[in-house]
């Protein structure tokens, strides 16, 4: 079974994230300017998310796939070659130890991984896009320019 996954890179997501320490000293006047950015970074992280759940499915694909073949193929030889009888049980334990069944599950895990990082930066984007609408729509908080007109 070929290569199935493409790559999911997360170095745009990471320019949106890295400016929610900025939000600390976010002023007023500036904050419609990272609300565009956390909104940006929200689109970023769902189409990455969206991608990285993809890559999952066909990681398990992959395992259910490694998995059968170990089973099916595999198994037979490495149970015959150790002088263990052939039976289904045997074939099932034998499972748990190939090396592509090894390799599959180790990829499914990272896999999996990335889908549960990217839902907490989205979640992070959007708890910043709400904290920035706070700022912008709150007349109770005071900025520098308070009362100029």
């Amino acid at each position: 079974m070929g290569e199935l996954t493409e790559k999911v890179d997360i170095t745009r997501l990471a320019v949106y994230v890295n400016k929610i320490g900025e939000l600390a000293s976010v002023t007023k006047p500036m904050a419609p300017i990272y609300l565009q950015d956390m909104i940006m970074g929200q689109d970023v992280a769902a189409h990455l998310l969206a991608k990285a759940i993809k890559a999952d499915s066909q990681a398990k694909a992959k395992l259910e796939y490694a998995e059968s073949i170990a089973y099916l193929e595999r198994a037979a030889d490495y149970l015959a070659s150790k002088n263990i009888k052939d039976s289904s049980e045997a074939k099932k334990q034998y499972v748990n130890v190939d090396p592509d069944v090894i390799a599959a599950k180790d990829h499914k895990a990272q896999t999996e991984a990335l889908v549960v990082f990217i839902k907490s930066r989205l979640s992070e984007l959007r708890q910043a896009h709400d904290s920035l609408k706070k700022i912008i729509y709150d007349r109770n908080i005071d900025t520098p320019w308070e009362g100029m007109s």
